[in-house]
């Protein structure tokens, strides 16, 4: 089986087996993608999943290192990169740090390295586990189709990436989060607490604003607990900072607000805030 297409605005995509055209199928937009890993394997298995399971993204090019990556990123223009974290001869975030800004979208793809996973989480990027799997490349693609930022939010969102990179302590690290069409960066010690609302999170800050994001709250969980965050019911994720005392049930954090401990993570709460 292959796949063709037209080099239009629009694009039709025929998927073939043997001489018979199978399936046809229209587009109103490739997405033109750069991948950069130094495991040919994994350029292989990726550039397969994408066709079997993606025939709107174009694979433009391939690169093994971050030098090669760079000039190809200027030649072909990508929407979209996906980007190895750990490389011989230079990081992905080193390349990045060399673009300082960049006109497209990356998908990093990275073994479990929780710092440098923190600081993509932090600044709402996307990134895809090793060995990548055909769902969770298929969410990362509908996030991106879904996005649509301005290219001056873009370019803020990458510059406080950059930044959370070249923070060594988690706890200044700050978090992207976007209310309407504008985009706040906002340090964890300032939210009071993370609510679940099905498949997305409201996250409360001390001086009142809230901000809904599209992760869940146990993506939050496994970013905020390493610096202080606490599980205190199934829908609720609470700033230990915040808490200002036990009161029938409920921790009371330091705006009044009454949270519920569940019964199931008494215990637990009690043996974590030392009561």
């Amino acid at each position: 089986m292959q796949y063709g297409s037209t080099r239009s605005e629009h694009h039709l995509l025929f998927k073939v087996k043997g001489d018979r055209v199978v399936r046809a199928v229209y587009l109103a937009r490739v997405i033109r993608a750069l991948l950069l890993d130094d495991d040919a394997g994994i350029r292989s298995y990726l550039c397969e999943l994408l066709r079997s399971a993606h025939p709107e993204v174009e694979v433009i090019g391939e690169a093994d290192n971050i030098t090669t990556g760079r000039r190809l990123i200027t030649e072909l223009k990508p929407d979209l990169l996906f980007l190895d974290v750990e490389m011989p001869g230079g990081s992905g975030f080193e390349l990045l740090k060399q673009l300082g800004t960049w006109p497209f979208e990356v998908i990093f793809t990275t073994g479990f390295q929780r710092y440098a996973i923190q600081a993509i989480r932090f600044s709402a990027l996307d990134y895809l586990l090793k060995p990548v799997q055909p769902e969770e490349l298929h969410t990362s693609l509908q996030r991106f189709k879904d996005r649509h930022p301005e290219q001056e939010q873009r370019t803020d969102v990458q510059k406080q990436f950059i930044a959370n990179l070249n923070e060594p302590d988690e706890k200044a690290m700050k978090l992207t989060l976007s209310a309407g069409d504008r985009t706040y960066f906002i340090s964890p010690a300032e939210v009071t607490h993370c609510t679940a609302d099905d498949n997305y999170t409201e996250l409360h800050t001390s001086d009142g604003k809230r901000f809904v994001s599209a992760r869940t709250l146990k993506d939050y969980e496994d970013m905020l607990a390493p610096i202080g965050f606490l599980r205190v019911h199934r829908s609720t994720l609470v700033n230990k900072a915040q808490i200002t005392h036990l009161d029938d049930g409920h921790v009371v954090l330091k705006n009044k607000v009454r949270v519920e401990i569940s019964r199931r993570k008494r215990e637990e709460v009690m043996k974590a805030l030392g009561s």
